[in-house]
């Protein structure tokens, strides 16, 4: 049997201990400073893995150890097969109003400023992501905001006449049944960009009655893992049909057998993520990817009056600084029209402002040389544009790459290099601007707009034929209920297959009714 550690790249010596959720202490220099030791997974009852290596994070707290298990594929096969197990003899038999009921239970806790994993996640995700602490405390109750019970109604009546077609045979109007059956295993991959994204993958599909093997993120491993936790403080029968866990991504050994094992497969993460594992997914597999989006705001003069601009200016700053713009749903560029009280330059400078004081309030969080040179990158290319007569002006952080605003003074498009970088480009009309980004129609998703409501649809239309799938106002970017249709698709119903019971089976079995006239 070949092992496989969990992360290649941490040269540690794997240990043989099985590691609960604990604390100690480490002593160095005569002073002791807290450990914190937990299972970077959650496995079904039952499974425990042979060994297991470590990853440490030091942080204002002390230490974090997350313990690593060392997988094969031979455990994976042996995962897979309990939570599926699990699933047909529990999830399966539940009705969907009881999921809900049990998914709003654990959405409860963690909208508990007290409870215990939530202050776990709100000490140690900034440590782990580099994220502000502030920021992720105030997104994660956000999030969760979402997840409660009158949310995931509304998200199933979204897709679903009525909810009940999971559960049993409902009537069609035309005459006839159906029933909706979800995947009996789902293979999630998450991205590490946002934490608590994967929260939203996991419960899909346990609305629509699937097992999940999730695989965790090297760059944010905990979220999946805590939430799988509170589960099993519900109900540990419907945490065994979940596992998480964490390896190092592109390990094709450890992939192939859930790729094999899974009904469907739900990738977050880069177009080469997801391109690599489409190519080794079987044809008769449901593949659903959420790969690379762009993402752009749509400024109306309606919202540059005197008494509205610096609002909406904050809100803006606030849309390209949340996650340090790594979600998809962070704008890239806005296109300001002209015609306000404040002019597109004056309004760019004015997002620049309250960029700044985002910074100040909640700070980026470090960069990799990479990250930071494509930053400067940009700037410098800018900056020598404008130098030779072109209309674009840097505004920039004084220190470091903090923020930095590009000023275009005529209609344009151009991704960001992300990490609270914005352009502003200058336009007549939004209209007319939306045209720049058809070339873009394949990565395009959410546009933040701010107009009129006698031009509302006539814009949104116009941004929906150039390819934006989501709509929203600016400031509220970051932030998506839980029914929006992902990247323009359905959700549970591009998850589930549909089983018609036809008119002509039911007048057939009333042929074999006794009592039958």
């Amino acid at each position: 049997m070949t092992l496989i550690a969990a992360y290649q790249d941490d040269h540690l010596p794997l240990r043989e201990e099985k590691p609960p959720l604990r604390t100690g202490s480490d002593t160095e220099n005569g002073v002791e400073a807290p450990v914190l030791t937990l299972a970077a997974c959650r496995l079904p009852r039952g499974i425990e893995p042979e060994r297991w290596t470590e990853r440490r994070f030091e942080g204002p707290a002390g230490t974090l150890a997350l313990k690593l298990p060392v997988l094969d594929p031979e455990l994976l096969e042996r995962i897979a097969r309990e939570v599926t197990a699990c699933r047909a003899a529990y999830l399966e038999t539940l009705r969907t109003e009881r999921i809900v009921e049990l998914l709003d239970r654990a959405v409860a806790r963690w909208l508990d400023p007290d409870y215990e994993l939530r202050k776990l996640a709100e000490t140690w995700l900034p440590v782990i992501t580099g994220y502000d602490a502030g920021m992720i405390r105030l997104e994660l109750k956000r999030l969760f905001r979402t997840f409660r019970k009158k949310e995931l109604l509304r998200f199933l009546d979204e897709e679903f006449d009525a909810a009940a077609v999971l559960d049993e045979f409902r009537p069609r109007k035309h005459g006839g049944m159906s029933r909706a059956y979800g995947p009996e295993l789902i293979f999630h991959v998450f991205s590490g960009n946002v934490p608590g994204l994967p929260v939203w993958s996991l419960i899909m599909g346990l609305l629509v009655k699937a097992a999940g093997i999730g695989k965790t993120s090297s760059s944010e491993p905990l979220m999946a893992v805590l939430f799988a936790r509170t589960l099993a403080e519900i109900d540990e029968e419907l945490a065994d049909c979940l596992a998480i866990l964490p390896w190092k991504g592109g390990s094709e050994e450890l992939e192939r057998p859930l790729l094999e094992a899974a009904d469907a497969v739900i990738v977050y993460g880069s177009q080469q993520t997801v391109e690599h594992l489409r190519s080794r997914t079987p044809a008769t597999r449901r593949f659903l990817s959420y790969g690379h989006k762009i993402s752009l705001a749509m400024i109306g003069r309606e919202a540059l009056t005197a008494d509205r601009y610096r609002e909406t200016a904050r809100r803006l700053a606030e849309d390209a600084s949340v996650y340090d713009q790594q979600g998809c749903l962070a704008p890239h560029a806005a296109f300001v029209e002209e015609g306000g009280a404040v002019s597109a330059r004056q309004f760019a400078q004015l997002v620049a402002s309250e960029m700044e004081r985002y910074q100040e309030k909640k700070p980026r969080a470090e960069l990799s040389d990479e990250e930071a040179m494509a930053i400067r990158a940009v700037r410098q290319r800018m900056e020598l544009r404008g130098l030779q007569g072109e209309p674009v002006q840097v505004y920039a952080s004084a220190q470091g790459t903090a923020w930095t605003v590009i000023y275009h003074d005529v209609t344009g498009f151009e991704a960001s290099p992300l990490n609270r970088t914005l352009h502003v480009y200058a336009c007549s009309g939004l209209e007319q601007a939306a045209a720049q980004l058809r070339p873009f129609r394949d990565y395009v998703q959410t546009a933040g707009l701010a107009v009129g409501p006698d031009r509302l649809e006539r814009v949104a239309a116009r941004l929906g034929s150039c390819g934006v799938t989501r709509i929203c106002a600016v400031g509220q970017m970051a932030r998506t209920p839980a029914g929006w249709h992902h990247d323009g698709r359905l959700n549970l119903l591009d998850l589930v297959r549909w089983v018609d019971l036809e008119r002509s089976a039911e007048l057939e079995a009333d042929r074999y009714d006794p009592d039958a006239e």
